[in-house]
């Protein structure tokens, strides 16, 4: 539990520092939806805790894996939910000052701040897999998964919509990393703008 709770101080600080500084930001028509698969009893049991969450300034939408706290941030809001060995995201500020380009360097700043947070070595996280690209609406998207030695392990996904910038992020240890990386795939693939009517795709 010690580790979820700096879990969940980290995300609320990486939410209110992207505003103040460009750094840390945990953001769906924005990414490919998975292939459908028939789910097992036991997945099915799980999706149904998962639960819609609106950001209702901006009226963007996602789906969390338990009821979130929400917390209000420099520009925004940020809401995070727990479960057993995990935490997942979803965050929305305004985006004053933040270009479109400027992904790779929140997505730095992220890094930074998390491994500022950590006490040992083993458990500072590096990016892995970065993708960038643009949803069907032409917004500009990043995607990094993230591990460190002690077994920590997560992904990240970041939209600049061009008022907001929407940020969803999974990080979980003492869990497999496909279930941890499917929670986020779950929770990205959530994600709508008022607009969207379906979710698009990330090219």
């Amino acid at each position: 539990m010690t580790r979820l709770s700096r879990f969940q101080r980290f995300a609320l600080l990486t939410a209110s520092t992207t505003v103040i500084t460009g750094g840390a930001l945990l953001p769906g028509t924005a990414f490919a939806a998975p292939a459908p698969q028939a789910p097992s009893i036991a997945v099915a049991e799980a999706e149904a805790r998962w639960a819609e969450t609106k950001d209702a300034p901006s009226g963007i939408t996602a789906e969390l894996p338990a009821k979130p706290k929400a917390e209000k941030v420099p520009g925004g809001h940020t809401y995070i939910a727990t479960t057993d060995s995990a935490v997942a995201q979803f965050t929305v500020i305004d985006a004053d000052g933040v270009d479109q380009n400027d992904l790779d360097f929140v997505l730095k700043g992220y890094l930074f701040g998390y491994n500022e947070t950590v006490e040992s070595p083993d458990e500072k996280i590096k990016s892995t897999n970065l993708r960038t690209g643009t949803t069907a609406d032409g917004h500009h998207t990043l995607h990094a998964d993230f591990t460190a030695p002690d077994g920590t392990v997560g992904s990240i996904g970041l939209i600049h919509t061009g008022d907001y910038v929407v940020q969803v992020a999974t990080i979980g240890f003492d869990v497999e990393p496909d279930t941890v990386r499917a929670d986020y795939k779950q929770l990205l693939d959530s994600v709508q703008l008022p607009a969207d009517k379906e979710p698009g795709r990330a090219t």
